[in-house]
């Protein structure tokens, strides 16, 4: 199994310590990493990071995680499954144009008492150039709406996406039909 240490050693030629607000190893193996709000590069650091440690022996889930600064808006908002997946259908990807929801890249969605959103989505293909790009917009999105205290999310393949997947509505716009 991986050891805190070799994790350790892996973000920190990735990464200035300065930005490593805490790493953690669990006794499965499973890695989460939390990055400062301000690293520099963030996009290019969280696929060299993902990729260097899925390098190492034993390593399960890899989680890279910001930190978030948190906003008392006042409003008060009640958070649905609804509302979040509107607010996921700003997030297009850019290969394919449209959006992650009507893709059918959106598996489950679940409002935790604590008002921190958990999605588990996946991509077009496991080998998508755009997966941490995507990942990332739909945790800034759902970051955005008020009330929400903090976003979790999951990627699998299990099940492997399909055409089959999009939304009637777009497969009439993208000729599918």
């Amino acid at each position: 199994m991986v050891t805190k240490e070799e994790v350790e050693n892996v973000v920190k030629g990735v990464v200035d310590e300065k930005f490593i607000r805490s790493i953690e190893v669990d006794e499965k193996g499973n890695v989460t990493v939390t990055l400062a709000r301000d690293t520099p590069n963030v996009d290019n650091v969280l696929i060299k990071l993902h990729s260097e440690l899925g390098k190492l022996e034993g390593v399960g889930l890899i989680t890279i995680n910001r930190e978030r600064e948190t906003k008392e808006t006042g409003e008060k908002v009640e958070l649905t499954k609804d509302l979040v997946l509107e607010k996921l259908k700003e997030v297009v990807d850019p290969e394919v144009g449209v959006d992650v929801v009507n893709l059918g890249l959106i598996y489950e969605l679940e409002i935790r008492p604590d008002n921190t959103v958990y999605v588990k989505m996946t991509m077009t293909t496991p080998g998508c150039p755009l997966t941490m790009w995507i990942l990332r917009a739909v945790e800034d999105k759902i970051l955005e709406i008020p009330g929400v205290k903090d976003a979790e999310i999951e990627l699998t393949f299990d099940p492997p996406w399909s055409p089959d997947m999009i939304s009637p509505e777009y497969k009439k716009r993208l000729g599918l039909y």
